[in-house]
């Protein structure tokens, strides 16, 4: 049950910072920042709570959890610090590796979220 809304919670969180993320990137939203930092640390909680799972799940894939805790790191961080990396004319190449990152983010966490839903399907 954890895993269902954890995933839940990584498709609205992961959509909505996407979709504030494109905005704030567009110099539309300027204002959401804040939250758009909130939905990204909320994608990578539930990233992290799927990774989790995989990791003491009987079936459970260490590579999957391993590179959930790698990449929530990396996304947050850049995140974080994307501001101060790589000032000037080609500052957008961070802001691409970060949308990178948080595409990778829901689609590893959804990954992770099929792979323990099929491998409890049959223990029903």
């Amino acid at each position: 049950m954890m895993i269902r809304i954890a995933s839940a919670v990584l498709s609205l969180a992961g959509l909505l910072a996407l979709v504030s993320g494109i905005a704030f990137w567009s110099g539309i939203g300027l204002n959401l920042l804040a939250l758009h930092m909130l939905l990204g640390l909320l994608a990578v909680g539930a990233l992290w709570t799927i990774g989790i799972g995989q990791a003491f799940s009987s079936s459970g894939s260490w590579i999957i959890a391993a590179s959930a805790l790698i990449l929530g790191i990396l996304t947050i961080a850049i995140g974080l610090y994307q501001s101060s990396l790589w000032v000037g004319a080609l500052h957008w190449v961070i802001e691409v590796v970060h949308l990178t990152l948080g595409i990778l983010t829901i689609g590893l966490g959804h990954m992770g979220a099929a792979r323990y839903r099929k491998s409890t399907a049959g223990s029903r």
